[in-house]
């Protein structure tokens, strides 16, 4: 049987100022950018997006994306993640196709190119004892053993028990996520994101993970020009209405 690399573009549209996905960045939709990334890709040949959102589905058109409405009852990662491998998974049988990979990408986690995509893929099939692939970024200073809580008495202590020296931390972005079918098959409902299985490769990238807010978009739009994306934004703007010139003396228009 043929199987394919697909990519599913989850959305639980849960980003604080962006509700609906309705952000706009350089001149595109969010939820463009790692459709872009996607179409893009050596590898990926089918794409299919989880969303009630309107603005989400009308990127997800122009890319020649598939379609899925969400499940019902409150949005959850594990759901929605669960919903679209199963219709992708049903929507490939009927063609006689299986699911080799899929590529697991968010509409508020733009900061995704082709090439962590690819990279990704290919370390999957080129070593069968992964069982995924995660893109991640350094943040040391946001390491766990910094991290402090409240007390009730209204003071801070340390999140996590002193673990001896610090080791570098690498936080999902959440930009790529390559998983096998295998693990997508497991539900735990815990939020222990079974899925990822226990051999996670890292894609090791650096910039914004999940965007929330409106002050994380300077960043975003400085990390999508490091990596060569043209700003369209300038040819958006409405341009001023040519004022008439006067005519030169002895001119009978």
């Amino acid at each position: 049987m043929t199987k394919l690399v697909c990519a599913l573009l989850v959305d639980l549209d849960d980003s604080a100022d962006f509700p609906g996905g309705e952000a706009v960045v350089m001149g595109r939709p969010m939820p463009a950018y790692p459709l872009m990334a996607a179409r893009t890709s050596a590898h990926v040949r089918r794409i299919y997006t989880v969303t009630g959102s309107p603005p989400v589905k009308a990127a997800a058109l122009q890319y020649d994306a598939v379609i899925i409405d969400p499940p019902p009852g409150k949005p959850s990662l594990e759901g929605h993640l669960r919903h679209g491998f199963l219709q992708a998974s049903a929507d490939l049988a009927r063609e006689e196709t299986g699911l080799e990979l899929l590529v697991v990408l968010f509409p508020n986690a733009p900061a995704v190119t082709k090439d962590m995509i690819d990279s990704g893929i290919e370390a999957l099939l080129d070593r069968p004892e992964l069982d995924s692939a995660l893109s991640v970024a350094p943040l040391e200073r946001w390491a766990p053993g910094l991290t402090r809580r409240q007390t009730e008495g209204g003071l801070l202590e340390p999140f996590l028990p002193a673990a001896g020296a610090a080791k570098p931390a690498w936080h999902p972005t959440w930009g790529v996520t390559v998983l096998r079918p295998g693990h997508l098959e497991k539900a735990s409902g815990d939020g222990s994101w079974p899925w990822l299985g226990r051999q996670v490769l890292p894609i090791k990238t650096w910039g914004p993970g999940l965007i929330d807010f409106h002050w994380q978009l300077p960043g975003l739009e400085f990390w999508l020009k490091k990596n060569g994306i043209p700003d369209l934004s300038s040819n958006l703007e409405r341009q001023p209405l040519p004022k008439p010139q006067p005519a030169p003396k002895g001119d009978r228009r």
